[in-house]
């Protein structure tokens, strides 16, 4: 079985694949309002319960920001306790991944990615010249989208409604799902989230 939790979305998730088969997608908190630290466990002993999912556990990711930085201290820290004790291979779903497969489909587009994450934290994601990655985090919803951006790609609401831009909604999981036999999962991976504070990366 393969277990991926998005940490990035408003509300997190638990989805498990197994045999190519999507067998669970369970949602750890029930509003935007609820912490993910206070429901990832009892939601993981569910499907463990319900799954056997420790024994049967062969791979495990997670997504890895920008978003919420309590959401991806939790959930980061949560999925390196399992993996380091199940000795899981292990692989951290980028936002570079998502413009990446999204690239091949949109090939004569410049992409952006704009995130909703818990509290309400928005993120703006894109690659500049150099094919490095910039992510800024968008404070009272002040932020100039690039001028050669073509289309963005939204997890959850457009970045402005009144925004002439094409926009295009996506699903972490979805853009996982369709994808994964392409990852090269790694054994001890250190889990380095992406976090961004008054649009610096910390780590």
């Amino acid at each position: 079985m393969l277990l991926f939790l998005d940490i990035i979305s408003s509300i997190p998730e638990f989805c498990v694949i197994d045999d190519n088969k999507i067998i669970l997608q369970q949602k750890i908190t029930k509003s935007e309002t609820d912490k993910l630290s206070d429901n990832i466990i009892q939601s993981y002993i569910e499907i463990d319960k319900r799954l056997n999912l420790t024994k049967n556990l062969k791979k495990i990711s997670t997504t890895i920001g920008p978003g919420s930085y309590t959401s991806l201290r939790v959930g980061s820290a949560f999925i390196s306790g399992l993996m380091i004790s199940r000795n899981i291979p292990y692989y951290p779903l980028t936002i570079e991944d998502i413009l990446n497969f999204n690239a091949i489909k949109h090939s004569k587009k410049n992409l952006g990615v704009f995130i909703t994450s818990s509290n309400n934290q928005k993120f703006f994601c894109f690659k500049i010249k150099d094919n490095n990655m910039k992510y800024y985090k968008i404070e009272n919803n002040k932020y100039s989208i690039p001028k050669n951006i073509d289309l963005i790609l939204f997890n959850k609401s457009k970045i402005n409604e009144k925004n002439e831009l094409e926009q295009m909604k996506f699903s972490f999981f979805e853009e996982f799902y369709n994808n994964y036999n392409n990852f090269t999962f790694k054994k001890n991976i250190i889990i380095e989230p992406i976090y961004i504070s008054n649009n610096q990366l910390l780590n």
